[in-house]
């Protein structure tokens, strides 16, 4: 027999998986994760970045600040936006794999795939050997 309270947790937590997912359920707001990938970063450093309307970025930012996905640092005028679990970006790096075709779809969809999983783990790579680096010269 199934436990009613179990299946009303489960429940639960599938409502708040199905809100989270619908968070990043835009392109934009999967581009904005993988640039904070490295850090923090200003709407400026993102449009710019993203090549998009500064208007478009602050409205995609505020729907993942709501949810609790981005938080934001003031420094005087300057707002600086950073993922709230750093681990999300390796998250959607990971699931390139649950998009990646089968054999019969396009070679150019597995090709963008796969130049997007090398660039967005080269970037991750990068800023991890930057900030090891800047550590060692703190000592």
């Amino acid at each position: 027999m199934s436990n009613p309270l179990a299946d009303m947790d489960r429940n639960v937590v599938a409502e708040e998986l199905s809100r989270f997912f619908g968070v990043l359920a835009h392109p934009l707001r999967v581009l904005i994760v993988e640039e904070l990938r490295n850090g923090e970063r200003t709407v400026t450093d993102l449009k710019d970045a993203l090549m998009v309307p500064q208007a478009t970025v602050s409205q995609h930012l505020g729907i993942l600040r709501a949810n609790r996905v981005v938080l934001e640092r003031r420094d005087g005028r300057h707002v600086y936006y950073h993922l709230r679990h750093q681990e999300l970006a390796d998250f959607v790096v990971e699931c390139i794999f649950f998009v990646s075709p089968d054999e019969k779809e396009s070679r150019s969809l597995l090709s963008a795939i796969n130049s997007t999983r090398t660039t967005w783990s080269k970037q991750k790579t990068e800023k991890t050997s930057s900030k090891t680096a800047k550590q060692k010269r703190s000592r």
